[in-house]
């Protein structure tokens, strides 16, 4: 592209902005690569049964960085564990194995997230794939599309390593899923995502049930659009499955629990991790053969359990369906049972207190629960002494020099091997 002085001063401030970031994000990534140079380890010293686990995040010759260590990295770039991981693999692969990518992206001339988009995909190639990738895309990386990419490192693929892509594709027949995402509930509307990998005679036979029940429906007066009945079917095939009776003692109709927060701002009702609208819970929770449990919870310290047990009674006299109202859960009551593993309230009043994993910008909802201070072996397991944390963290916790406590309610300081404290408020949050 020709530089030219451009006459607009609001136009020409915009350009030099970019110019600016263009640059900064080539230093970040210098900085983090020359982060890396100082933290690697060798294959032997990232052994699992070592005390210096590693991570090998590029593609095959790339090297391996202290898994410990990036944490830091990833409190310091503000980035989750796992986008943190992601940066880090692709600045390896673009470093040590597309060495004529890199060069252009040092040189301003390609931004960073085109050579990263570029970088995730040559990981899976041995290192011969990898730089032809690099001496067929490198001239034109600036203007490539993204199929284009995609092409060339299929075509690599296919050159360098045959006997991998039939492993690869005998491997995905293992890989074949079906997730529904309740872990990212919408708020609003109370719909998830659902995604799967199928073969495709089962996903012919889906698709053919779906459409015949959604025709049925609209055939029964509904109404909604021929998307919206093809969603509803899929409950409708559910629930069918559900009410046959299998086996002894089969589950038939569905569970909905129901937490009641009682909060100094406004009463918050949700369900499946999320707060949901008062007509979607009646929608779910008066459909028949649902079975509905109201747990009261208080999150104000000093809360009354009283009036939150009131709270769910009033929910549940307006669901007016057959529902069982638990007893209050105080987030902000300091609990105890014994041994080491929390009695299931205690478990249940952590999960929805910390909500998911408390390191500094981890978003992980799998988490453990972790005894921020050693448990004392025939003691008691505390509300105060225990925290959510992802396996990863929870690693790094118990073996490397990573520490926390918790100085207050929803309050964690963390402190890294580096000397930095990162403080964590979950107090604050709504």
């Amino acid at each position: 592209m020709t530089s030219t002085r451009l006459l607009d001063p609001a136009l020409a401030a915009v350009a030099d902005a970019r110019g600016r970031m263009l640059r900064e994000e080539v230093a970040t990534l210098v900085a983090v690569l020359d982060w890396c140079a100082a933290h690697e380890v060798t294959e032997a010293e990232a052994s699992i049964h070592t005390m210096t686990p590693g991570l090998q995040l590029g593609g095959d010759g790339c090297p391996w960085v202290s898994e410990f260590d990036a944490h830091d990295l990833a409190c310091v770039l503000g980035r989750s564990p796992d986008s943190c991981a992601a940066y880090v693999g692709n600045a390896l692969e673009l470093r040590h194995r597309l060495p004529r990518l890199w060069a252009r992206v040092g040189g301003s001339e390609v931004p960073v997230w085109k050579a990263f988009r570029i970088a995730e995909q040559t990981q899976q190639l041995p290192p011969a794939g990898a730089a032809e990738v690099d001496r067929a895309l490198a001239p034109t990386a600036h203007s490539c599309t993204f199929a284009q990419v995609e092409r060339t490192v299929t075509s690599a693929l296919t050159a360098h390593c045959p006997d991998e892509v039939e492993r690869r594709r005998l491997a995905a027949l293992e890989h074949r899923r079906f997730d529904v995402h309740l872990d990212h509930v919408r708020s609003l509307d109370g719909t998830v995502e659902v995604t799967g990998t199928l073969d495709l005679a089962d996903a012919v036979d889906l698709d053919t049930a779906v459409a015949g029940v959604a025709a049925q429906l609209g055939e029964l007066g509904c109404h909604e659009s021929w998307d919206a009945r093809r969603a509803l079917a899929v409950g409708e095939i559910a629930r069918a499955q559900l009410a046959l009776d299998l086996e002894v003692g089969s589950t038939t109709g569905r569970g909905v629990t129901v937490y009641a927060h009682l909060r100094s701002d406004s009463d918050v009702v949700e369900t499946a991790g999320t707060t949901v609208t008062r007509e979607q819970l009646a929608t779910w929770c008066r459909a028949p053969g649902t079975t509905v449990t109201v747990t009261p919870v208080v999150d104000l310290p000093g809360g009354d359990p009283a009036a939150a047990q009131a709270l769910a009674e009033r929910v549940a006299a307006w669901l007016d369906t057959d529902t069982h109202v638990r007893p209050a859960i105080d987030l902000s009551a300091d609990l105890a049972s014994s041994g080491y593993q929390p009695s299931p309230t205690l478990a249940e009043q952590v999960d929805l207190r910390d909500r998911r994993c408390v390191f500094p910008h981890c978003n992980r909802r799998r988490t453990d629960r972790d005894h921020i201070r050693p448990y004392d072996p025939g003691g008691e397991t505390r509300s105060s002494n225990l925290a959510r944390l992802c396996r990863a963290h929870h690693r790094a916790k118990t073996h490397s020099t990573w520490r926390y406590d918790r100085p207050g309610p929803g309050v964690f300081a963390w402190h890294s091997p580096a000397g930095a404290t990162y403080t964590v408020d979950r107090s604050a949050e709504p």
